[in-house]
């Protein structure tokens, strides 16, 4: 019982402190990446013929977000299933509650038309999503069929975006943001 105690405890390998400014370079390191990848993402998309949407929405979050995908699969490896759908489900929710509506604030702000008013094939895709993961977590246990599913799910959606004809507009909703900022 001992040894299970010392195993499932883990050895501090950073000081706070330590841990403190690692994330400071690394964020900040981050940010300046960030610049470089908006600053080219439409002419690579361009250049490989992929539709800016299927590399803004598939590609770009899958490299974004690798470390955090390396850190759920670590923890599943270990054992930690709560601690691995935290990291996954943690993050969407991250990202669907605090960073898109602070990106269409800073985009406000900066007098650029951005809302939250998606088109319907983007609604379709969000909702499909939410299902696909309500049917999931709620038992809280896995198997490999469940996860045979999410990643189903999620190459349908990549080859939607990567097919869908994305000439459908915003204009009429650009225009109206702009009447109202």
């Amino acid at each position: 019982a001992a040894a299970a105690a010392e195993e499932e405890e883990e050895e501090e390998e950073l000081s706070f402190r330590q841990s403190t400014v690692a994330l400071a370079l690394l964020c900040a390191a981050t940010a300046a990446l960030s610049e470089v990848v908006v600053g080219s993402i439409q002419g690579a998309a361009a250049g490989a013929k992929v539709p800016l949407a299927f590399v803004s929405t598939i590609l770009l979050p899958i490299v974004g977000n690798a470390a955090e995908h390396a850190s759920a699969v670590m923890f599943a490896v270990r054992n930690k299933p709560d601690l691995a759908i935290g990291v996954a489900v943690g993050s969407a929710t991250q990202i669907t509650l605090l960073g898109f509506p602070a990106s269409v604030l800073a985009a406000w702000a900066y007098g650029e038309p951005l809302s939250l008013d998606m088109l319907p094939f983007e609604t379709a895709c969000l909702v499909l999503t939410i299902l696909g993961v309500a049917t999931v977590l709620p038992s809280g246990r896995s198997n490999w069929l469940k996860g045979l599913t999410l990643i189903s799910l999620y190459v349908v959606i990549a080859l939607a975006f990567l097919f869908h004809d994305s000439s459908e507009t915003r204009a009429p909703a650009a225009a109206k943001h702009k009447r109202l900022g």
